[in-house]
C-alpha cells in the first residue's frame, strides 16, 4: 500500500504550479485565498506584508512622484490651521520643589560626625 501512496504523490511532483494558477480565474484565486487563509491566517514564516489579505481592487490613478508628493504634503502642512491648546503654555513649574537638606541641619550633621 505504501508504495501505491508514493506512485501517487511522483504524478503531483511534475505538476507546474504556475501554470495552474496562470489558468485560474480571478473568483478562483479569491476562493483559493480564503482556504488558504482558513488553513493558517497567522503563519509566523510569511512576512507580515503577505498575511494580510489585498483589498486595493482601484486602479492607480497615475504615476508616482515623490516630489510631487513632498510638495502636497507640505503645502497642505502649510496651509493646516494648528490647533489652539486650551491651556495656554506659561513655562512656569507646577506642584512641590525638590526637598533640600537646609544648612541648618547640614551643619548638625557635620557636628554631630565630628564627635
Amino acid at each position: 500500500m505504501a508504495l501505491s501512496f508514493k506512485k501517487d504523490l511522483e504524478k503531483y511532483k511534475e505538476i507546474d504550479e504556475d501554470e495552474l494558477l496562470n489558468n485560474l480565474s480571478e473568483q478562483e484565486l479569491k476562493q483559493l485565498e480564503t482556504a488558504l487563509e482558513e488553513m493558517d491566517p497567522e503563519n509566523a514564516l510569511l512576512p507580515a506584508s503577505m498575511r494580510q489579505k489585498d483589498h486595493t481592487v482601484k486602479a492607480a490613478t497615475g504615476p508616482y512622484s515623490r516630489e510631487k508628493l513632498l510638495s502636497f504634503l507640505e503645502k497642505e502642512a502649510l496651509e493646516y490651521k494648528d490647533r489652539d491648546d486650551v491651556v495656554s503654555f506659561s513655562g512656569e513649574r507646577k506642584g512641590r520643589r525638590p526637598w533640600s537638606i537646609k544648612t541648618e541641619m547640614m551643619s548638625c550633621l557635620s557636628l554631630e560626625r565630628g564627635k
